[in-house]
C-alpha cells in the first residue's frame, strides 16, 4: 500500500501567486529516507523542495533542501519559504510583531524572523552568516562567451568574484539591462570554467543600476544543478549583499537596505530584500527577506 506525503506549494519573493520562485514543502518528512527525498525533488522539478523534521530538543525544526539533482547545505528561498508555511499553520506562534524561530540546515542552526501585522504574517526575514571571499576571475573572455554575451558587456570596473555566505557564486558585473536580457546559460561552456575536480559553480549576473539608486536587477544560472535559470536567488542574495559593501556600490555604515528584482525575463518577477550592517571589528551582518504566497497542497504517494 502506497504512503502519502503532504505538501504544500508556496510561491517565495512575492506577494502574489505565480509569482516569485516555486517551493515545495513536504511538512511531514520524518519517515522519508535521503533517497526517497531526492525522487520527490525530481519529480517536482522546482529549484528545491524542502522536507520539514520533528522539532529537536531544542525546537528547532530540521529542514533538509534538495534540487532535481542533489541536496544543498542551504539556501534561502526554501529557509523563505518553508518559514512562511510553518507560520502560517501556526508552528511558528505569532504572538508579537517580530518572531525569532531556529532552523536546522545542513550548514548548521540559521535564525528566521517572521513580522506580522495584527496578527497576519507579513514578512520573513534569514539571516546569514558571515561572508567568505574566493579569487576573483579575469576571464572575462571566456565568461562572457558561457553567457552569450561580450566581454564589453561585462563590467571592468568591479571584479568578477566568488563569494559565499553558505554556498558559494561567481558574481559578474553586467553593463545594462540589455546586455542581461541577452544572457543564456550555456551548460558546456559554463563548466568548462572551472578545472576538472572543481566544483561547478552557479553563475550570478546583475546591473548594478541604470539610475542613481542602487536597485540591482539580476539572473542566476545553474545548469549543472538541474537548475537552467532561478527566477529568485535568496542564497546569492546575502552574499551579493557582501559584495556590493566590499566593492562601494552600498555603504553599510551602520545599515544598508535594498531590494533585487529577479526572475523579470522569466516572466516570474521577485523582490528580494537584503539589508547589510556593519559590526564593531568591521564584519557585516547580512539577512535577506521577502514574502510569499501559498498557491496549493496536496500529497505525493510513495
Amino acid at each position: 500500500m502506497s504512503r502519502k506525503t503532504p505538501f504544500i506549494l508556496v510561491d517565495v519573493f512575492t506577494s502574489r501567486p505565480f509569482g516569485g520562485n516555486q517551493l515545495a514543502v513536504f511538512t511531514d518528512a520524518a519517515a522519508l529516507s535521503p533517497s526517497e527525498m531526492q525522487e520527490l525533488a525530481h519529480e517536482m522539478n522546482f529549484s528545491e523542495s524542502t522536507f520539514v523534521m520533528p522539532p529537536d530538543s531544542s525546537g528547532a525544526r530540521r529542514v533538509r533542501i534538495f534540487t532535481p539533482k542533489h541536496e544543498m547545505p542551504m539556501a534561502g528561498h526554501p529557509t523563505v519559504g518553508t518559514t512562511w508555511v510553518l507560520a502560517s499553520r501556526g508552528e511558528i506562534a505569532l504572538d508579537s510583531k517580530s518572531v525569532d524561530a531556529m532552523l536546522q540546515l545542513g550548514i548548521g542552526p540559521v535564525t528566521v524572523t517572521v513580522e506580522s501585522t495584527s496578527g497576519k504574517l507579513d514578512f520573513v526575514w534569514m539571516a546569514h552568516r558571515e561572508p567568505e571571499f574566493g579569487v576573483k576571475r579575469d576571464d572575462r573572455e571566456s565568461i562572457a562567451e558561457a553567457l552569450g554575451i561580450t566581454a564589453a558587456d561585462i563590467r571592468d570596473d568591479l571584479p568578477i568574484q566568488t563569494v559565499s555566505t553558505g554556498v558559494p557564486f561567481v558574481f559578474v558585473p553586467i553593463r545594462t539591462l540589455d546586455a542581461l536580457a541577452k544572457c543564456a546559460p550555456n551548460a558546456p561552456a559554463l563548466a568548462a570554467l572551472f578545472k576538472p575536480g572543481e566544483p561547478i559553480l552557479p553563475i550570478y549576473m546583475f546591473v548594478a543600476n541604470e539610475s542613481g539608486e542602487f536597485a540591482p536587477r539580476s539572473r542566476m544560472f545553474a545548469p549543472h544543478d538541474g537548475v537552467a535559470e532561478d527566477p529568485a536567488t535568496g542564497g546569492a542574495s546575502a552574499p551579493f549583499g557582501a559584495y556590493a559593501a566590499t566593492h562601494g556600490l552600498i555603504k553599510p555604515a551602520p545599515k544598508a537596505s535594498f531590494l533585487i528584482q529577479q526572475g523579470v525575463e522569466m516572466g516570474r518577477p521577485s523582490e528580494i530584500r537584503v539589508e547589510v550592517a556593519r559590526k564593531d571589528g568591521g564584519a557585516l551582518a547580512i539577512r535577506i527577506g521577502g514574502r510569499c504566497a501559498i498557491v496549493g497542497e496536496g500529497s505525493m504517494f510513495l
